[in-house]
């Protein structure tokens, strides 16, 4: 058996001309976040999930990968989406929109009668392809389905646990 250690991989010219096989995880970014944001909006808000990562390669794809922590509630029927964008020289682009306005959701069939509260991490992920190799900032946002019947959106309610991470993969 033999082992190899080393501190530094470089290529022979240039830093940046190691050759690595498509598919490998070139770097990965993780990410835990706890501070409760409550904000009952239609419009999308910032969850305060921000995660910066800089490409080795301008052609990489950037896998999303998050498990985000959600609190809704009301009287009715009510939701909660999840949008995910990059910020790349201080343009923001959306990566991931869902088709609804609800990912969570809940109806219980009566109007105004008994509240419901629902508490979950819910899995968002998303590929991106930015064509850079300069630093790209993520976050992640959300929205509530409507605003009446007594509806309450929150993430990382009761100051619970968001995590994920974002992965760079050589293509």
């Amino acid at each position: 058996m033999s082992t190899l250690s080393v501190d530094t991989i470089q290529g022979k010219t240039t830093a940046g001309t190691v050759a690595m096989p498509a598919g490998m995880c070139v770097q990965t970014v993780d990410f835990s976040y706890n501070t409760e944001v409550a904000t009952n909006s239609t419009s999308y808000v910032h969850t305060g999930i921000t995660v910066n990562l800089t490409p080795k390669f301008n052609n990489s794809k950037i896998y999303v990968s998050s498990f985000v922590h959600s609190y809704i509630y009301g009287n009715h029927d009510h939701g909660i989406s999840f949008k995910v964008t990059r910020t790349l020289s201080g343009t923001e682009t959306d990566v991931y929109t869902p088709y609804r306005t609800y990912e969570v959701y809940f109806y219980d069939g009566t109007a105004q009668t008994v509240g419901h509260y629902e508490m979950q991490r819910t899995p968002i992920f998303c590929v991106d392809t930015p064509n850079t190799t300069s630093e790209c900032t993520y976050k992640i946002y959300y929205r509530s389905m409507r605003s009446d019947e007594g509806n309450g959106i929150e993430a990382q309610g009761d100051s619970n646990y968001s995590h994920g991470f974002i992965m760079e993969i050589k293509q």
